[in-house]
Formats: structure tokens, sequence, C-alpha cells
């Protein structure tokens, strides 16, 4: 008879798996569901566009989820979020990434993210992010990108950013946008220090309840940070027929200043001109696997 040490041991594996176990088992008709019960609030949603920003917090894990319509067809979507270099340039958008290059790591598709500060920085002194990325079959009825690093700036890990989509009819489609992370004990301090100095008076888009008040603190951050990543893609889609690359991120880099600046108590960082011409910089650098 098995040991009962070794029956818990296995349940305890077991519960573990189970959210991963549910990511790979969903389809479409999961993901339909899900709008149905978005609808309402999707029309309802307090932000300049028809979308739901949701954030958590907890000692295991804080995450950021944007669900949102977009007027665009799934293989137009596809087009974008199957190719890395696509990505690559979406999260160069960001202030705080420094350089993107797109590889492969034992054959595999990756991607490597250099985040520092805000504003320009040499590359010797930024953090490095080794995403592993993986898209689905082609015509899939649900588009799903997952990128996934182990460890990230300020003591983060295991951070995943994932998108998922379904059509919708009169070529429309459906998202849903996951940006997570866990924070390890120097992660949480780092953070700590960020929210009492740089961070200070940064809110999210969430309000708390029975105040009005926007969330701050660690969800204030992720829900920036999701909020950015979504208007990367928006940008990457407006511009995905440009075929020069360098004209393309220009044009992304144009496009995303401006969408951020629709909320700018959550996302003003600099002027313009400033964010354009660091950005036009960064995209310069040589990188061996773009």
């Amino acid at each position: 008879m098995m040991h009962r040490s070794v029956w818990l041991s296995l349940l305890v594996l077991w519960l573990c798996a189970w959210p991963a176990l549910q990511a790979q088992t969903l389809d479409a008709g999961d993901m339909q569901r899900m709008y149905q019960s978005l609808r309402n609030r999707l029309a309802q949603s307090p932000l300049r566009r028809g979308l739901v920003l949701d954030s958590s917090e907890s000692s295991d894990r804080t995450s950021g989820d944007i669900y949102a319509v977009l007027d665009v067809t799934l293989p137009r979507l596809e087009q974008i979020n199957r190719d890395p270099v696509r990505w690559c340039e979406i999260l160069l958008l960001l202030s705080n990434a420094k350089n993107c290059t797109a590889g492969s790591d034992g054959g595999n598709p990756a991607l490597l993210l250099q985040m520092g500060t805000k504003g320009p920085q040499d590359l010797s002194t930024t953090t490095a992010m080794d995403f592993r990325f993986s898209s689905t079959k082609a015509q899939a009825s649900v588009l799903e990108t997952l990128l996934s690093a182990n460890s990230g700036p300020m003591g983060t890990q295991d951070g995943t950013l994932r998108l998922r989509a379904i059509a919708l009819p009169a070529e429309q489609a459906f998202i849903h946008l996951h940006y997570s992370y866990r924070s390890s004990m120097t992660g949480r301090f780092a953070t700590e220090v960020y929210l009492q100095t740089l961070g200070r008076g940064k809110v999210g888009f969430s309000t708390e309840p029975g105040t009005g008040n926007f969330v701050a603190g660690v969800r204030g951050i992720i829900e920036r940070n999701t909020m950015r990543y979504f208007m990367g893609l928006g940008c990457a889609m407006q511009f995905a027929a440009t075929e020069v690359p360098a004209q393309r991120f220009g044009q992304m880099a144009a496009c995303w200043y401006d969408e951020t600046q629709h909320y700018p108590v959550q996302l003003y960082e600099m002027p313009r001109a400033e964010y354009l011409d660091m950005k036009r910089a960064e995209y310069a650098r040589p990188a061996s696997r773009r």
C-alpha cells in the first residue's frame, strides 16, 4: 500500500498542475463563454474604449488581465502574434525596455529583452529577461501566444505574458491578455523602495470598492504595465502592413505614445519628442538576433 505521505505529495503535485491543465484544455467554447459573461462589463467600461481590466495581488502572484473586442480578423491578429520579431517591437515600446532581440533557444523561438530605467541607458547596466516563445498552430480556433521568463527586473520571477483570441462576427476578435509574475523577498523589498520613491503617487485603472479611488501599490504597477502591452498590441496591428521594420517601429512608437496620453494620470512619463528620440536610438542599437 502506498504510504500516506506519498499520496499527499502526489495530491500537492496534481493541485499545482491543475491551472496548467486548465490552460492546455481551453477551447473556443470556453472563450465564447468568457466573452458572453463579460459583454455587459465591456459595454459599460469606464475606460475610453470598450475593455475590461482586472488585477489581483496575493502572497504568491500578481496578475493583470485585459479583455477586449478588437476590430480585426483573427488571421490578421495571428499574423502578428505568431512572429517573435513583432513581439520584440511591442515590448520595446515600453519606456524601460532598452533592447529586444528575437532568436532561438535550443531550436525554439526565444526573445532577449533588456530592461532598465525609463530614460536613456547603457545596455551594460540593464537587466536581461530571457523569454521562451510559443504560439498555437496556424488557423487554430483559439489563437494563443505565450511568453514566459524565469526571472525579471526588481526580483520578479516566473513572468508570463499570454494572449488568447477567438474570432467574432463582423470581422472582430475577442482577446484575453494576461500578465503576471511572482516576487521574491528581494523583489518585494525592491518594489517597496520603488513605491516610496519613483512610484510614489502612481495609480492604476481600477477603483477601490466604496471609495472610488484608483488602486495604487503593486496592483497599480501591474495594471499600468498590462495596459501598456495592450496598447502596444493595438499599435502593432494598426501598422502591421508596413514592411520596412524601422519605419514600422517608428509608426508604432508614435502611436503608442499618443495612446498613453489618453490616460495621463496613470501613464504619462516624458514629453513626446523625448520618448520618440529615445526609442529611435534604442531600436537602432545592434541586435545580433533581430
